[in-house]
């Protein structure tokens, strides 16, 4: 099959796939809203960006409108005639988001979490050690107090706020 370029100055783009891969060197025929590549073996998809790095220094990017896939006939080989928008390096950006919703405020990327999580959770046997607490505190002079203490302990009992409420009855 002969080559449909062959008589075009042609350049080498990038392609930069939806999902950040990227193919370089592609051999390939530049105008304002087409792009033409003979490389068939190439997936090209809309929403995948070329990047065109010009003589100056700058650089184009086209934004994939329809990946125009032609199946060879008549000597012709098979090729693309990309449709392309031209648009903005700002367009073209990765960006990951990352939603994260956890009780231990831990956040790994790419690593391995080694760490413990120990979940503090009353038993039976704690509650009636507060029931406990409690009727001995009533006994006291400072017993309203004592026992707002005792209550907001119980309640604090596996989160963060226990070691300060603890802390607080110290002082």
């Amino acid at each position: 099959m002969r080559s449909i370029l062959s008589a075009f100055p042609t350049e080498k783009l990038k392609l930069v796939k939806m999902d950040g891969r990227s193919i370089e060197n592609i051999e390939a025929l530049v105008e304002p809203k087409k792009i033409f590549v003979e490389d068939a073996s190439i997936i090209i998809e809309e929403g995948d960006m070329f990047e065109r790095k010009l003589k100056n220094g700058a650089t184009e990017y086209y934004e994939v409108l329809d990946r125009g896939f032609y199946q060879g006939m008549h000597g012709i080989p098979d090729h693309y005639q990309v449709s392309v928008q031209k648009t903005t390096a700002k367009a073209y950006t990765n960006s990951v988001t990352y939603n994260i919703s956890n009780e231990s405020g831990k956040i790994n990327i790419n690593s391995t979490d080694n760490s413990v999580n120990i979940n503090v959770t009353l038993t039976e046997e704690d509650k009636a050690l507060f029931e406990t607490i409690r009727s001995l505190a009533k006994t006291l002079e400072n017993k309203d107090e004592i026992v707002a203490a005792v209550d907001g302990m119980q309640n604090a009992a596996g989160k963060k706020v226990f070691c300060k409420n603890i802390m607080n009855l110290c002082k």
